[in-house]
C-alpha cells in the first residue's frame, strides 16, 4: 500500500534557524546542509598557511566523489582511488541497449526522496543536481512509478491469481489505481493500520524535530534517544507484530517512559498492530515501494529511519538526467584518467550523472573541476591494498602490494565489505581504530540484490486497449516489475522485469543471466495472460536483456547497508567517529555504509560533508560560510547519543568485550 503522509502541512515547522532543516528529514543529524551550500559559493573554508593538505579518496561513488569536490575547493589537493573502470559507484546507469538517446536502466540507485518533494530545496541531492546547475542545466525529474504511484496503475498479483485466500475463481490483479486506494478489503485495512502507525508517528515527530532548546526532556534530542532505546532490540517483524497506539497514548509516553532491564529510559510507540495472516500479506505487498518480506528480519530501527523521516512515500523521484547536458564538460568526449585509462564518457543522463557533474564540472568558486585541475588525481582500475599510518601521522596508500604514496589524509568511501575484502589497515592504534569500527565493518549486513531489465518497444500502459498495469507486485521470484520512460514523448522506455532483494535475490544466483532472463520473461507472460488476456512479452525488447547481481560484483558484493536489531552500539562507532577518533588517526569513513539509512544516496551525500566538515575543523580552518560559525552551529552526534563522553565510554566498554573474547579464545586455543 502507499503510504499516506501530510508532509505538505508539516514540512514547514521550522525553529527559525538557518542550519535546522525542515521536517522531514533525517532523524540523528539535524543539519541543513543545503542551506550550508547555498552560502558557500567559493567553498566552505580556507586552510592555514602552511597546512598539510594531500587527501586520498578511496572510492569514487557519490560520497568519495563530494568529498574530493568539497576538499578541492578549499585548497585542498585530492587522489581518488578507484578499484573498477568507472566512477559513478552504486549510482550506475546502464545505457539502453537500443541507444544513448532512449531511458536508461539503473542498475544501482533509482528512486530519490526530496523531503518531501523536488523545490522543497531540503536535502543535498536537490542542491547538487538542481540548485547548483541553474536553469540552463537543472536535473529533469519525474514521479517514480512505485505501487499506487504509478500512472499506469498497479497490479497485484498473489496466489496465482487468486488472491488473498484463494477469494477469485480466476486468475486476476488486484486493482491498485493511480492514486488511489487498492480495490481490496484485506490489503486495505493493511494499508490503513500502516497509515495510522506511520501518520501518527510523523505527526509526534514533526511536533519535535525542529524545537530548538537543547537539553530538556522533550527535546528532540532526548525523545528520539528515548525511541532508539526502546526500538533497538526490535526486529522489523516485531515491529509489524507490536500493539497499536493511539496517537494521544504516544504523547503520554513521551511525558511518562519506561524503563528498559539495563536501566534505560525509552518511549514506546508502539507499532502496525497486525496479526499473523496480515503480516504475511504485507510481507508481499510492502509499503508502496515493493515487497518487503525480504526486510523483516532487519532492525525496526532502519525501517523507522527511513519511512518515517522522508526516505519513502509517494514523492520519489527518478532523474533523467541533467538539462542541455551536450553543453556540460566533455560529454559524449573521449576522457581518461590520471593513468591514461579509459573512462566512460559523461552523458549526464540518469543518475550517474550526479557523480558526473562532481567529477567533470568546475564547482562554484574553484578555478577547475576535479577532472581539469592540477591539484585532482583520479586513478581507475587501482586496488588499495593497504593503508598504513606511519608513525609521523601520514597515511601511506599501498596500490597492488608495490606502489606506496603518501598523504596527510585519507577518506574510505568504499563499502566496508569492500574494504574488507580488499585492503588492510595497519599501524593505527586502539586509540585510532577502536576494534569497534573493525567489528562493526566485518558483522555488518549488506543487503543483495538483483535486477533485470529490458528496453521496451513502446509505452504499453498508454495505449487505449491496454489491461496491463505498469507496475506488477507478485509473489513469485520476480517479486516486483517496473515498466517506465524517462519523458512522456516517443522514448519507449524500459522495463525492470524482476527486482529482487535479500533471500530473494540470492536464490537466483545459481543462474546464469541468460536463463534468469528468460525464466523472467515466462513468468511475466504467464501472469498477464493468465489475469488480462494480454501478452506484456510483446511489448519488449525480448533479446536485449540486462541483469545485475550486486553480490557478484567485487568492488561492492553487496547493495546497501542494513543492520539488525540491537546494533546501537556498533552504529554510533560508525556515526561518531569522524567527529570523535579522526583528529587523532587522520582517518575518515564518509558513504551510505556508515550511516543509518542505508540504500539511499542522500546519506552519503551527508556523510561526505560531515567528514569534510570535522576535517576542516580539525585543521583549523576558516569556514566561509555566510551566516555559520561552527561552534554555535554545527551540531555534534553526541546530542542524540547521550553526550560525548557517554559514547566514548560505550565504545571503550565495546572494545574491553571483544578484547576480552579474543583473550578467552587465545586461552582455549592454548
Amino acid at each position: 500500500m502507499q503510504i499516506s503522509t501530510s508532509h505538505s502541512n508539516i514540512q514547514q515547522q521550522s525553529s527559525g534557524s538557518n542550519w535546522m532543516p525542515h521536517f522531514p528529514n533525517p532523524a540523528d543529524f539535524r543539519f541543513n546542509y543545503y542551506q550550508l551550500l547555498l552560502n558557500a559559493p567559493h567553498g566552505l573554508a580556507r586552510l592555514p598557511a602552511g597546512e598539510r593538505k594531500s587527501v586520498a579518496v578511496i572510492g569514487a561513488g557519490a560520497a568519495g566523489m563530494t568529498a574530493a569536490r568539497e576538499l578541492l575547493r578549499c585548497g585542498f589537493s585530492v587522489s581518488i582511488y578507484e578499484a573498477s573502470n568507472r566512477i559513478g559507484g552504486r549510482l550506475h546507469t546502464h545505457p539502453n541497449p537500443n541507444g544513448h538517446d532512449k531511458s536508461g536502466m539503473e542498475l544501482g540507485a533509482m528512486r530519490m526522496p526530496f523531503f518531501p518533494k523536488p523545490g522543497a530545496e531540503n536535502c543535498v541531492l536537490e542542491y547538487y543536481i538542481c540548485k547548483e546547475p541553474g536553469q540552463h542545466h537543472s536535473a529533469k525529474l519525474a514521479q517514480f512509478p512505485n505501487p499506487g504511484s504509478a500512472p499506469g496503475n498497479t497490479g497485484v498479483y498473489m496466489n496465482q491469481g487468486l488472491g488473498p485466500d484463494s477469494a477469485f475463481k480466476n486468475p486476476q490483479f488486484i486493482n491498485w489505481p493511480y492514486g488511489k486506494a487498492i480495490d481490496n478489503r484485506d490489503l486495505a485495512s493493511i494499508a490503513a493500520k500502516v497509515n495510522t502507525f506511520v501518520g501518527n508517528f510523523q505527526k509526534l515527530a514533526a511536533k519535535y524535530y525542529t524545537s530548538p532548546v537543547r537539553g530538556s526532556a522533550d527535546s528532540w534530542e532526548a525523545v528520539w534517544d528515548k525511541l532508539v532505546n526502546f526500538y533497538d532490540a526490535m526486529t522489523f517483524d516485531d515491529l509489524v507484530m507490536a500493539k497499536g497506539k493511539t496517537l494521544e497514548q504516544m504523547q503520554d509516553a513521551i511525558a511518562h517512559p519506561i524503563t528498559l532491564p539495563d536501566g534505560a529510559p525509552a518511549i514506546d510507540w508502539g507499532g502496525f498492530d497486525m496479526d499473523s495472516r496480515q503480516a504475511g500479506l504485507l510481507y508481499t505487498i510492502g509499503t508502496g515501494d515493493g515487497s518487503w518480506g525480504a526486510f523483516y528480519a532487519i532492525g525496526a530501527l532502519w525501517f523507522i529511519r527511513c519511512t518515517m523521516f522522508g526516505f519513502g512515500g509517494s514523492e520519489l523521484q527518478t532523474v533523467a538526467g541533467l538539462t542541455q547536458a551536450e553543453r556540460l564538460p566533455c560529454y559524449g568526449k573521449t576522457v581518461t584518467d590520471s593513468l591514461g585509462n579509459d573512462i566512460p564518457s559523461p552523458r549526464y543522463a540518469g543518475m550517474q550523472s550526479l557523480v558526473e557533474y562532481l567529477y567533470f564540472v568546475c564547482p562554484p568558486g574553484a578555478d577547475a573541476s576535479l577532472h581539469d585541475s592540477v591539484n585532482a588525481r583520479l586513478f581507475t582500475q587501482t586496488r588499495v591494498t593497504e593503508i598504513i599510518r606511519e608513525p609521523n601521522g601520514r597515511i601511506t596508500v599501498v596500490v597492488g602490494g608495490e606502489s606506496r604514496t603518501s598523504y596527510d589524509y585519507v577518506f574510505i568511501s568504499c563499502t566496508k565489505w569492500a574494504a574488507q575484502a580488499s585492503f588492510a589497515l595497519s599501524g593505527f592504534t586502539l586509540e585510532q581504530l577502536p576494534q569497534a569500527m573493525i567489528t562493526a565493518q566485518h558483522t555488518q549486513h549488506n543487503i543483495a540484490s538483483c535486477k533485470v531489465f529490458y528496453p521496451l518497444k513502446t509505452q504499453y500502459w498508454k495505449h487505449p486497449d491496454n489491461k496491463i498495469p505498469q507496475m506488477i507486485v507478485t509473489d513469485t521470484d520476480i517479486q516486483d516489475c517496473y515498466s517506465l520512460a524517462w519523458d512522456d514523448g516517443e522514448q519507449n522506455g524500459v522495463i525492470l522485469a524482476s527486482y529482487t532483494w535479500e533471500d530473494d535475490s540470492l536464490k537466483l544466483l545459481a543462474s546464469d543471466p541468460e536463463e534468469l532472463a528468460g525464466t523472467v520473461l515466462k513468468q511475466l507472460r504467464k501472469i498477464t495472460t493468465d489475469t488480462v488476456g494480454q501478452d506484456i512479452t510483446q511489448h519488449i525488447d525480448k533479446n536485449k536483456a540486462v541483469t545485475w547481481q550486486w553480490s557478484l560484483q567485487k568492488s561492492y558484493r553487496g547493495c546497501a547497508l542494513l543492520y539488525r536489531e540491537r546494533n546501537k552500539g556498533l552504529n554510533n562507532a560508525n556515526l561518531h567517529y569522524n567527529q570523535n577518533r579522526a583528529l587523532h588517526s587522520n582517518l575518515y569513513f564518509v558513504g551510505e555504509n556508515y550511516s543509518v539509512e542505508g540504500g539511499w544516496t542522500e546519506p552519503a551525500l551527508r556523510s561526505a560533508l560531515d567528514g569534510v566538515m570535522n576535517l576542516l575543523h580539525n585543521v583549523g580552518a576558516k569556514f566561509t560560510v555566510a551566516g555559520f560559525d561552527y561552534a554555535r552551529d554545527y551540531p555534534r552526534w553526541s546530542d542524540a547519543s547521550g553526550g560525548c563522553a557517554s559514547e566514548q565510554s560505550d565504545m571503550r566498554s565495546l572494545d574491553q568485550v571483544l578484547v576480552s573474547v579474543k583473550t578467552l579464545a587465545t586461552d582455549d586455543a592454548a
